[in-house]
């Protein structure tokens, strides 16, 4: 049985034309007498009066494919499944028709006005540490490696919005307009789940393959092909990964790296020739360093993580996760074990960078001018995490922001969980602030310290924590 189309527009009916059935009787169908909405085009005369053959409804001098639900039972039509089936082949027919009538065109618009508060001035504000591409306003030096230097802490930029000046309020208004279309009546007052619908996407599946395999050019609106059940909802496959732990990459938040301090001395900035001194003793046997109640000892070092985590390596789908979810924790590392990562990109396809080994005299303070800063040679300053690699390396001078791209050795991440034993380490490499172990630390006898999971609080120095004053040197 064919369902006649009614015109539906915003408003109040006011006149009732049919469109004849092809049984015989009418379908009233409303003509809108518009109200709080304007118009593209009245109706015209051709579409006041329509007509069905067969699929196929002619109306505003045009023909459009109108679904009829019998041809598209996907489905027994008896028994327990009989509703489902029914159920989708009126939602099938209903959307079918609903694409037809949209093509003709949108019958009027629809406006709805709100308001809401916006402002002028310098209502905001945002302040952050100076970057690659920020404007350098303080001093900068030049020394032997002819590379301009910013002196002193790195500075800090602030930007306002909307915008500068006074900040002042007011309400304005925001202005919506919607297209309306004609749509056919009734709609369906069944529903459908995605259990039902799981033998009427199979049906269909197969009626659409074998009508494909059947012709060779697809003719618009031919009624042999079926329509894929659209309003049916339809399962989710299923991605997940029997032990993504066999592959998987680490994702650590912020990373601080707490190092015992080597001193160069008697050097040249350029020829890198100065002799190390080891970091002054905290006592008797292997230095040791309280911050905030974790427990260092020399020589190792120490890394701390804010979250760390670990996923699969899978890229087109949302892979697994390997082990916990952790904050606050603490590894013990050698180390002669660290790599220093140069020109990486963390990213889903990342950019794995070359390894150098870790220089930790490469950290030590310098007097230059009246600024006490480090000076990192510039090949490992563009290469590291605060100078984007994408296209190029970005930075043009050396400020005081130095994280290098700290690589992981192999086997140390199971002290946070056992299971990471295959995880890439290269895939997702951290950032790290370097913390110097020096001043007046409690000294304490020797013992190994352990990482705890998840420890109380994140590692970070505590006040008595401070940079040596530096030896004079040559550089």
């Amino acid at each position: 049985m064919l369902f006649g189309v009614a015109l539906l527009f915003l408003g109040a009916v006011a006149a009732n034309p049919v469109i004849p059935r092809e049984d015989g009787s009418s379908t009233p169908t409303p003509t809108p007498t518009i109200s709080s909405s304007t118009p593209i085009s009245a109706p015209s005369d051709a579409c006041a009066t329509s007509s069905t053959s067969s699929q196929w409804l002619s109306v505003c001098d045009t023909t459009i494919f109108w679904p009829t639900s019998t041809n598209y039972y996907y489905g027994p039509t008896t028994g327990p499944e009989a509703s489902a089936v029914s159920c989708n082949a009126e939602w099938v027919e209903f959307d079918g028709r609903a694409t037809g009538l949209e093509s003709l065109g949108a019958t009027s618009t629809s406006t709805i006005y709100s308001t809401y508060t916006t402002s002028t001035g310098a209502c905001n504000t945002q302040i952050w540490g100076e970057g690659w591409d920020d404007p350098h306003t303080g001093p900068v030096t030049t020394l032997c490696d002819g590379i301009p230097r910013a002196l002193g802490p790195r500075e800090y930029s602030t930007t306002y919005w909307p915008g500068t000046g006074p900040c002042s309020s007011f309400i304005a208004t925001e202005t919506t307009t919607t297209l309306v279309y004609r749509s056919p009546s009734p709609t369906p007052s069944c529903s459908l789940n995605t259990e039902e619908c799981i033998p009427i996407w199979q049906t269909y599946t197969s009626l659409r393959d074998a009508y494909y395999a059947s012709i060779t050019t697809a003719t618009p609106g031919d009624t042999n092909s079926p329509i894929a059940p659209g309003s049916c909802p339809s399962t989710k496959r299923n991605y997940t990964e029997q032990d993504p732990c066999t592959n998987c990459h680490f994702l650590p938040g912020t990373a601080t790296l707490f190092y015992w301090p080597v001193t160069t001395t008697n050097g040249d900035l350029c020829l890198q020739n100065g002799s190390t001194v080891p970091a002054t003793a905290t006592g008797e046997g292997p230095n040791t360093a309280i911050v905030n109640g974790n427990t260092f000892v020399s020589p190792s070092i120490y890394v701390s993580f804010t979250s760390i985590y670990a996923r699969s390596n899978r890229r087109a789908h949302p892979g697994g996760s390997c082990g916990g979810e952790y904050e606050d924790v603490i590894i013990s590392v050698d180390p002669k074990a660290v790599s220093s990562y140069r020109s990486h990109v963390n990213a889903k396809y990342p950019t794995i960078g070359t390894a150098y080994p870790f220089e930790y005299d490469e950290f030590q303070p310098h007097e230059v001018g009246n600024y006490t800063m480090s000076l990192i040679p510039w090949e490992k300053y563009q290469g590291a995490s605060q100078c984007p690699f994408r296209g190029g390396n970005k930075c043009t001078m050396i400020r005081d922001d130095y994280m290098p791209w700290m690589g992981i050795p192999e086997g140390v991440m199971t002290q946070i969980d056992p299971r990471w034993t295959e995880c890439d380490r290269e895939w997702y490499i951290p950032p790290v602030s370097m913390v110097p172990l020096v001043g007046d630390l409690e000294s304490l006898p020797t013992g190994a310290a352990e990482a705890r999971v998840p420890t109380p609080t994140p590692a970070v120095p505590e006040s008595g924590v401070a940079v040596p004053t530096p030896e004079a040197t040559l550089w």
